[in-house]
């Protein structure tokens, strides 16, 4: 299971802000990826919800589940809360593009004088090794590393003061990062070997469900608001049109309708059918 947030536009009377709307695709054995979305707001619990589908998609009442995040603080209790065994793993995209970053900080340092270009060689050097150590698992070299560049930036006495403040931004990212991987401990895994082994180690998956849910609809190319509500209630149909089950889920609540459904809503219902068959 790949999990990501995106986020609406909201509307509201006290002002217009966004919220977030979580989506999500679980893929068992055998089986069509299944995509799912809602406002957590809408619903009871998303624990709860996400436990109903991976039991009903697995069919099994303990599924063993692996659940791919970007370590978002707001999406970790989830997989922690869950009633079966869960394999959380951190999004290697997200730690691949914050190397990146290191990478670009001090690749870019303007070197003036010997000290600094010393330094500068001496600090490429290190972050170059610091992806090939977390794809291959090798956590405490990076470690190392992440530690060596740290004591470079806080030693070392910068000549001029575009290299200083160059120093400090790239302090302040790695002690970011160090701070994330500490958030996520636990969650980084032989990134190469999964790969190798055809198996997914990223949120592609679930970027790629945002995608079909969220943003074609809400916000790329279109200047609509949302109300929570609205937001909840289109995710679903998309859903239900993306897995194919658009149909049976109408048949489902005609079914369980008591109340005479209203001629404008009846109209509605069989307009979806007809594009759905």
């Amino acid at each position: 299971m790949a999990i990501d947030g995106g986020f609406v536009h909201g509307r509201s009377r006290g002002g217009s802000g966004n919220f977030e709307l979580l989506v999500g695709r679980l893929k068992a054995p055998g089986a069509k990826p299944y995509v799912f979305a809602w406002v957590r707001g809408e619903i009871e619990s998303t624990v709860d919800r996400i436990s109903t589908l991976a039991m009903t998609q697995s069919g099994a009442s303990r599924p063993r589940l692996t659940v791919i995040t970007d370590g978002a603080n707001s999406l970790q209790h989830i997989y922690r809360q869950l009633p079966f065994p869960t394999r959380p793993i951190l999004d290697w995209f997200h730690v691949s593009m914050r190397v990146r970053y290191l990478e670009q900080i001090a690749g870019g340092l303007l070197a003036r004088t010997d000290t600094e270009r010393i330094t500068k060689r001496l600090l490429i050097g290190l972050l170059g090794r610091l992806r090939w150590c977390f794809w291959h698992a090798n956590l405490e070299k990076a470690e190392d590393r992440m530690r060596q560049v740290l004591m470079f930036c806080r030693i070392v006495v910068a000549e001029t003061p575009k290299f200083e403040n160059s120093l400090k931004q790239l302090d302040y990212r790695l002690r970011e990062f160090f701070d994330y991987l500490q958030n996520n401990r636990g969650t980084t895994i032989n990134y190469g070997k999964l790969h190798r082994a055809d198996q997914p180690i990223s949120t592609a998956m679930a970027e790629s469900a945002v995608n079909q849910v969220l943003n074609q609809r809400m916000c790329k190319r279109q200047q609509m608001r949302w109300t929570p509500r609205g937001a909840h209630l289109l995710a679903q149909v998309r859903c239900a049109v993306i897995n194919g089950d658009l149909t049976a889920k109408l048949r489902e609540y005609k079914a369980q309708s008591e109340e005479p459904i209203r001629e404008n809503v009846a109209r509605f219902l069989e307009e979806l059918q007809r594009v759905a068959a």
